[in-house]
């Protein structure tokens, strides 16, 4: 029973996670509104790059992704751990029966079974987070600083 507690409370801060990067996506365009009007008082942007398009500009490169692409990662690992090591004891019953079901070091809830179970969840949550990681910096945003470049006429 404390387990489903402590997995229950792993989702609570999951979902106050979400809450926060809910908020920061919905306070950006006013912030960058905030930043707009700064960069041209100092004089790091030019009159010539229109608000609304530096919006949508800031707003591709300066929103929270990379914390959204790490939120949903967790999530799905969460949501995903209890099948993975439900099938990973199937197929290691499975195996334990072909040889036998000899009572002893592979039976499980011994030492070998839970160092297995761990390499291979883990194995997999890694190999999960390493396609996660590539597919963000294959789509990653630009820098701010090209993108002014860009909106300003300017080369990349």
């Amino acid at each position: 029973m404390q387990i489903l507690t402590f997995y229950a409370l792993i989702f609570v801060a999951l979902g106050l996670w979400g809450v926060w990067l809910i908020l920061k996506w919905r306070e950006l365009p006013q912030f960058s509104y905030a930043v707009y009007n700064s960069m041209v008082e100092k004089g790091l942007l030019s009159d010539a790059v229109d608000r609304d398009t530096f919006k949508e500009s800031f707003i591709r490169c300066e929103a929270p992704l990379a914390a959204t692409y790490r939120w949903v990662a967790a999530l799905i690992s969460l949501v995903a751990l209890p099948p993975l090591i439900m099938g990973f004891n199937m197929v290691w019953d499975w195996v334990w029966r072909l040889n036998g079901a000899v009572s002893g070091p592979l039976e499980r809830g011994y030492m070998f079974h839970v160092f297995m179970t761990f390499c291979v969840i883990m194995g997999v949550v890694v190999g999960f987070l390493y396609l996660m990681t590539s597919h963000y910096y294959r789509n990653a945003p630009p820098s701010l600083k090209s993108e002014i470049k860009r909106l300003e006429g300017g080369n990349e």
